[in-house]
């Protein structure tokens, strides 16, 4: 292996690595539900009771949710007495989902009518 390549190796690996983080960060999007939470945040903070009544799906489900938004890091937690609040952990979240919004505005009949989407939903 010349040296030039012997030093590129170790870039690629972290890129490989770094393209399924990525991967990882944009899967933590890729539910629906996830998506509504979030775009429920956007408005500000909200209680878990609140986020529940808006999603309209059993506190379980949302609570796993919520946990995925988390640890994902899109997502804080701040337990006031017997309320824990949520609210956006960053503003790049923030502008990545009105970012996708905007996207849809011109491509969402494309996005809608994606077959490989759809096969691995």
């Amino acid at each position: 292996m010349s040296p030039a390549r012997a030093l590129r190796a170790p870039r690629s690996r972290s890129r490989t690595s770094e393209d399924g983080a990525v991967a990882r960060f944009f899967h933590g999007l890729s539910d629906p539900t996830r998506v509504r939470i979030l775009r429920y945040l956007l408005d500000g903070p909200k209680t878990a009771g609140q986020i529940v009544r808006h999603v309209g799906r059993h506190q379980p489900s949302v609570s796993s949710h919520l946990t995925c938004l988390r640890f994902c890091g899109f997502v804080e937690a701040r337990r006031d007495g017997r309320n824990v609040w949520y609210e956006i952990l960053s503003p790049d979240v923030r502008r990545i989902v009105q970012m996708g919004e905007r996207y849809l505005d011109t491509h969402e009949e494309r996005i809608l009518a994606c077959r490989v989407i759809a096969a691995g939903a």
